[in-house]
Formats: C-alpha cells, sequence, structure tokens
C-alpha cells in the first residue's frame, strides 16, 4: 500500500536552525525513511526554495505567505490569515491524501468543506495564544505589545478548529495536559530532531552557554537577566549564541570581559559550542511548548542547568540540574564547574532519550495514527 500524505509547514523547513523547524525537518525525513511518500505544501517567509527538501519530498510547493496592515483587522489570526492560498487549496483537492498541518498558522482550511471526509493532523508546537500573551508581556514596544495581545486573543477563539482534527499532537507533556482538557483528540508526539544517539563528549568544558533565537523577545529578556544576575557574578567564561540578538544585547555584553557574543552561528558551528561548554545554562519565562534547544543540549552537550518552567517534563526532570532564582543558578554554576561529566552519566542519558525521543519509534507511531483510521 502507498503511503502518501501530505504535509503543510507554516514555513520553508530548511535549513533546520530553530525549535520550530528542527522539528518539522526531522519529522519529515523520519516518515520519508519510513516509506511515506510526502507532498509538501510550504509557505514561504524569509526563506529559500529547498533542493534538499525537494530531493526526498514526492513533490514540493511553495506558497507565498501574504503580510501587510490591513490583515490586522480580521477576526481570523495574523498568523493564519496570512496563510490562505487558493493554490493550496486547488492543490490538496487534486489527491484524496491525509493532511498533517503544521502548527496553528497552517489550518485556515482544516474546515473546509472538500476536507471534511480527508483524515487530518495538527501539529502544536505551542499553545499559541499563551505563547504570544507571553511575548506581549516581554514586548517594550507599545503598538507591538497591542499586536501581540490581540493576536492572542484571536488565536485563544481560532483553537476551536482544533475540534475538526481526526488527531491533534502537541509537542510536550504539559500542552498535552491543556489540550486534552479542550478537546477529544489528542496525541502526544514527542519533538523530533537530528540525533540518532548522544554525542555528548566526557570530562570538563571551560565555559558556560546560553544559546536560542534570540530575535524572539523572550529569549532575548532571558539571555538580558542572565548578563545581569549570573554571567556578570561569575568568574567564568559566559557564552550567549543564537539568531539576529537586538543592540541591547550586543551592548550589555559587551560591558563584560568574560561574556562572549557569538552572533548567527550556522548548525555545526552551534553544534560545536553545545558540546564544547561544561554547562548549558537554558532557563525559560513559561512552560509552554517545548524547548528543542534543551533537547539539542541533551543530546550533545555537558551538564544542563535549566529551571522548572523547563523541567515540567518527567523525563527530562531526570537528566537535567534544576535551579529557580538566581543566587541558586549561581551556586549551581559553582558546583557544576567542578564536575567532569561521566561516561555513565553520558549512558544514562542515551538511555532515557532513547526511550523517549528516538525519531524512528516517534514517526511509527504517526504513522500508525494516520493510516490506521
Amino acid at each position: 500500500m502507498d503511503l502518501n500524505l501530505n504535509i503543510i509547514t507554516l514555513n520553508i523547513p530548511f535549513p533546520p536552525d530553530y525549535g520550530g523547524m528542527i522539528d518539522t525537518f526531522y519529522r519529515i525525513l523520519s516518515l520519508h525513511n519510513l516509506g511515506v511518500r510526502i507532498h509538501l505544501h510550504c509557505f514561504e517567509y524569509g526563506r529559500q526554495h529547498s533542493t534538499e527538501l525537494e530531493s526526498f519530498c514526492e513533490t514540493t510547493s511553495y506558497y507565498p505567505r501574504k503580510t501587510g496592515l490591513f490583515r490586522q483587522f480580521s477576526t481570523i489570526p495574523y498568523i493564519v490569515s496570512g496563510r490562505k492560498s487558493i493554490k493550496l487549496l486547488e492543490s490538496l483537492i487534486k489527491n484524496d491524501y491525509p493532511i498533517l498541518f503544521d502548527g496553528l498558522h497552517s489550518t485556515f482550511y482544516i474546515n473546509h468543506p472538500a476536507f471534511s471526509n480527508r483524515i487530518k493532523l495538527v501539529r502544536l508546537h505551542n499553545i499559541e495564544h499563551k505563547y504570544y500573551h507571553n511575548l506581549a508581556e516581554n514586548e517594550p514596544n507599545l503598538l507591538r505589545k497591542i499586536y501581540f495581545l490581540l493576536e492572542s486573543a484571536k488565536l485563544k477563539k481560532w483553537e476551536k478548529v482544533l475540534g475538526k482534527a481526526d488527531h491533534i499532537l502537541p509537542v510536550s507533556e504539559k500542552d498535552q495536559e491543556y489540550f486534552e482538557n479542550e478537546y477529544q483528540n489528542c496525541v502526544f508526539l514527542a519533538a523530533f530532531h537530528p540525533f540518532s544517539e548522544s554525542i555528548s563528549l566526557p570530562g570538563k568544558g571551560e565555559y558556560i552557554i546560553y544559546h536560542g533565537d534570540l530575535s524572539v523577545n523572550e529569549n532575548s529578556a532571558i539571555a538580558d537577566s542572565l548578563i545581569s544576575n549570573v554571567f556578570s557574578k561569575i568568574p567564568y567564561r559566559c557564552i550567549i549564541a543564537g539568531k539576529d540578538p537586538p543592540e541591547f544585547i550586543r551592548s550589555h555584553a559587551a560591558r563584560y570581559t568574560n561574556i562572549d557574543l557569538i552572533s548567527d552561528p550556522d548548525n555545526d558551528q552551534m553544534t560545536n559550542l553545545i558540546v564544547n561548554a561544561h554547562i548549558n545554562l537554558l532557563p525559560a519565562l513559561t512552560n509552554n511548548g517545548f524547548k528543542l534547544k534543551l533537547l539539542m543540549a541533551l543530546y550533545a552537550g555537558r551538564h544542563c542547568l535549566v529551571n522548572s518552567a523547563v523541567a515540567g517534563n518527567t523525563t527530562i526532570k531526570k537528566l537535567c540540574h534544576i535551579a529557580d532564582s538566581n543566587a541558586d543558578i549561581v551556586n549551581k554554576v559553582h558546583l557544576l564547574m567542578k564536575e567532569p561529566f561521566t561516561g555513565e552519566m553520558i549512558l544514562n542519558r542515551q538511555k532515557v532519550l532513547s526511550e523517549n525521543f528516538d525519531n524512528r519509534k516517534n514517526a511509527k507511531k504517526l504513522i500508525g495514527l494516520i493510516f490506521s483510521d
């Protein structure tokens, strides 16, 4: 039996260089490796067409994401209304294959009558209305804050379309709890990633790293707080690495001789930074979604130090050191910098990760949901 699947992505998932695109790209690749013929529909937004994707997808189509001020006046969320495309609709109608909507962003047509008898799944990277509310709380610009608040309210209302899906697939156990209370069609599906096994090194590294997409205000707020309350208080070398760091992070980090800011590292450079650090320090402001950067650190890094917002996942909690206050973080850093990362720690981590985050196993789980209905 041919296994054909339409996947609609909110952006072009190559290169897989931030959370959502990492999960999307490696999920597509894992399904392909198990024989699924992928018909990929990508919305374009600041990324180039990808020959890499085209090499293992049966078909690859691109649709421009529509932007503009007038879309702010729609009752449909901005991130959804801009991903309306008649060409996409026509392409989906041409076949009768199941449809996987990647992110709430891509669900404009989930309630279209043409798909009433189609298998429909939605991969959820966040509880989007909570995510946008958190962006509003950390946004200093008044107009952007208002936009985030309005978008949050629209997303909360739009979320009800998930009732039209056969399966919704949250990326974290915490998000699963929320969606299970709201809907009857929720199945937890762990995040996909680039690793088949741990590549962590034993021994000691010489620095502490915080990494993430620094253009996201939550991440830049965390970096700013770490500079003020942790990195400036300790004698160790500290690195902040990520995409598009704002000017206030650049200027703040430059005040301290022990802090290095590495802007826009490519995938190989970022992996090397994670591998060679002694501590990956990765707190979060909320427990919404799943932090792919932490999974990358667990597969590739040594000690991982997080706060309770990140460690809500019981599996992750086993593998991390936890500290919530700035004083506790500083104390844990001092202790961990003296503690080598051992081969036994690596084996234990590999065992836990392989049980819960094996791409092949999770792709088989997804195939079972799609093609057994």
